[in-house]
């Protein structure tokens, strides 16, 4: 009876490690074989909002916007190029996908003001996975067409990336020229507040900055009668390092201030001209 009880304690006890072997090993093949499976997702490729993008040639370049209408199958980029003196380049525009990065399709610019530009990319399909648009500066007197492709990748200055995966939503039915000058503005608007902020807050740091030398000073010159004379003349050395110290501070707020206040002169002039085209 006992010998029997054993055998069935071995057999269940050696079914349990084959069990458990076998998990293992089962366990092993699927996750060593995965990515024969699940194709691993690419990262995220896109340029970033509202930041400059210095370029070969010393101009730069901001992505404002960009967005997909899943209807009309168009993507649509605000930017805006700032050019360096005494450049007479020509901007050309063209996209391509990230499966064919060597069929350039063409961009259509549906403004053009100012240096500030809305492009339109036609016939986008939704799954176009990750795209770039690239920005060529070109003389008056060269084609994109008849260059070599070293002459192509010379006068290629840049290209902007958008991700299917992040790319903003949006209905693309108005094209006027009104519409596309107030979202600049507006754009222009929101980061005149953004450092009208910053400047505001240096501002207020620098002048509590300058209220503590002034206290600092104070208790020193208040303690000057109760010290020995070396010692005032260690102090008086002190106090003169902190007069010195608040003057180039009251200089540098000088500056700070100007800046605040024609920072809030063109925050005004801003808000007019949008008002203007809201009517």
């Amino acid at each position: 009876m006992r010998r029997q009880t054993r055998r069935r304690l071995t057999q269940n006890v050696s079914r349990f490690y084959l069990v458990l072997g076998v998990f293992f090993v089962v366990g092993f093949l699927f996750f060593g074989t995965s990515s024969f499976f699940f194709a691993e997702e690419a990262p995220v490729n896109e340029t970033p909002i509202n930041e400059a993008i210095r370029l070969s040639n010393g101009e730069t370049v901001t992505l404002h916007a960009s967005s997909y209408d899943t209807e009309a199958k168009t993507i649509r980029i605000r930017l805006s190029l700032d050019e360096a003196p005494g450049n007479t380049n020509d901007h050309l525009f063209r996209y391509v996908y990230k499966a064919r990065p060597d069929s350039e399709k063409e961009v259509m610019v549906l403004y053009d003001r100012n240096d500030q530009y809305v492009l339109e990319l036609k016939d986008v399909p939704s799954d176009f996975d990750q795209l770039a648009v690239r920005i060529y500066g070109l003389d008056e007197s060269q084609s994109i067409d008849t260059l070599t492709s070293e002459e192509r990748e010379n006068s290629l200055l840049t290209s902007l990336y958008a991700d299917r995966r992040t790319i903003q939503q949006a209905s693309h039915t108005s094209s006027d020229e009104t519409t596309f000058t107030r979202l600049f503005v507006e754009d222009e608007l929101a980061e005149t507040e953004r450092h009208l902020e910053t400047a505001q807050q240096s501002v207020e740091a620098q002048r509590q900055q300058i209220e503590r030398l002034d206290r600092d000073k104070e208790e020193l010159e208040d303690e000057l009668p109760y010290l020995s004379l070396d010692e005032q003349v260690e102090q008086e050395n002190e106090i003169f390092d902190l007069g010195r110290k608040r003057d180039e501070l009251t200089l540098e707020l000088e500056k700070l201030e100007q800046s605040v206040v024609a920072l809030e002169e063109k925050h005004d002039k801003l808000r007019v001209r949008l008002r203007e085209l809201s009517i």
